[in-house]
């Protein structure tokens, strides 16, 4: 693996640290704080950065950036490269096998190579949940996903990012783990996996891998927001959605042709979105605006199948998973996520879930206002504390009015480029 560098770009309050894109590649590793090693298969090849510059990021004081590209599969087995950061705290939380683990999937950072929260200064998701964990004394171990962050294999062909398949997903969270335990022995067998929204369904795509293809350590795994189905969600959100996916329905099924789902606007919009290469809210700005989707496209059978292969619910897990969604998520719905709950809990009665309902929160808020509950949640599986089979589903009491909460994200991780901006 080569990590390939590129221009820094010089602008004021930038939030990107771009000036590194791993590439693989056959060529030799450059000299200095570039690491390569062989680990055991499917791993294959190791390439550590095991101290990233964190004068370059908008991290915490007290941690430590390390970044790693490893060796994951693809939703069809494929071997794919990965990116991943790892976030350490200052004295790590210690149990008999070493330091704890919690590995985290990201949110929706967008489709595009640099769209890795691995290239993003703030890593993304900041203080909703990898910095906290952080800060908590945990070892995060962030996966990229395969195709953000890594942009093209060693034979320099484009890396597809399968957009919200979990399957894909749970190999890179299973994947980068091993990779962080074998670039640092001292951390721990043991982890725990935690996920936001599409990270939120790796989670629970994890727990239900974990059921057919079992990974000696893990403990259990924390669905915060999850996408469980596509089909059934809400619109604007099931067009963008399906928008998105359509390359990864179209690398699956070479039958299906884009222009039998997509409406001529959209071929058009995506093509423009990928020639940008931004993140979230820059294709979403470009993608609004026109119909996206055939009016038909629900039908079309292979998109259907493609749904069954990356659907979360119904399906047996292992080990406990918790569940927590916002009662007021516009992104997606709740009610999606409880029946996907109640369909694996007649299914599998004995299958340790726990499901929290949080009053009035939105897709971001219901990770900093269920907080609490799954830092404990996690310190429970560390500490051994066995959770009884079968669902437990209760609401989440609030101790004021819902309008009284800050009810969406109002603010972002920036450097401080003047010495008054810091306290």
């Amino acid at each position: 693996m080569l990590l390939r560098k590129i221009p820094r770009r010089k602008l004021r309050g930038q939030t990107w640290r771009s000036t590194m894109v791993p590439r693989a590649t056959s060529s030799t590793l450059p000299r200095g704080a570039l690491i390569a090693f062989h680990i055991p298969q499917p791993l294959g090849h190791l390439t550590l950065e095991r101290n990233t510059d964190t004068a370059l990021f908008s991290v915490p004081p007290a941690t430590a950036l390390s970044r790693i590209v490893y060796q994951s599969k693809t939703l069809s087995g494929s071997l794919v490269p990965v990116s991943a950061y790892v976030l350490r705290p200052l004295s790590p939380r210690a149990g008999s096998d070493g330091y704890q683990i919690v590995a985290w999937a990201h949110g929706t950072s967008g489709s595009a190579p640099n769209c890795a929260p691995s290239h993003i200064k703030n890593l993304w998701q900041h203080f909703l949940a990898p910095y906290q964990l952080a800060l908590q004394g945990y070892v995060v171990v962030a996966t990229d996903y395969a195709g953000l962050g890594v942009s093209k294999d060693a034979s320099d062909i484009a890396i597809l990012h399968e957009y919200l398949v979990g399957p894909s997903h749970a190999n890179g969270l299973f994947y980068s783990v091993e990779a962080a335990q074998a670039a640092f022995p001292e951390l721990s067998a043991s982890f725990v996996i935690a996920g936001h929204s599409q990270g939120g369904g790796a989670a629970w795509a994890a727990a239900q891998r974990q059921a057919v293809d079992p990974v000696s350590g893990y403990l259990g795994a924390v669905a915060l927001a999850p996408i469980t189905t596509v089909i059934d969600q809400s619109e604007p959100t099931l067009s963008i959605i399906g928008l998105a996916m359509t390359p990864v329905i179209e690398a699956t099924f070479p039958e299906l042709k884009r222009t039998d789902i997509l409406t001529p606007d959209a071929v058009e919009r995506l093509a423009l979105a990928r020639q940008i290469g931004g993140c979230s809210t820059t294709s979403l700005t470009v993608l609004m605006g026109v119909q996206l989707m055939q009016p038909d496209w629900l039908e079309n059978p292979f998109v259907r199948k493609f749904q069954a292969l990356i659907a979360n619910g119904g399906i047996a897990i292992a080990e406990p998973l918790l569940v927590i969604h916002g009662e007021g998520d516009p992104q997606l719905n709740v009610n999606m996520t409880t029946a996907a709950i109640e369909r694996t809990a007649a299914e599998f009665p004995r299958a340790k879930i726990e499901y929290i309902r949080v009053p009035g929160m939105s897709h971001n808020g219901c990770m900093p206002g269920s907080q609490w509950l799954w830092m404990d949640w996690i310190a429970n599986r560390f500490a051994g504390i066995e959770q009884k089979p079968g669902l437990k589903s209760w609401t989440l009491s609030v101790a004021m009015p819902n309008s009284s909460y800050q009810r969406e994200l109002n603010w972002s991780v920036a450097p401080a480029t003047k010495f008054y901006e810091t306290p």
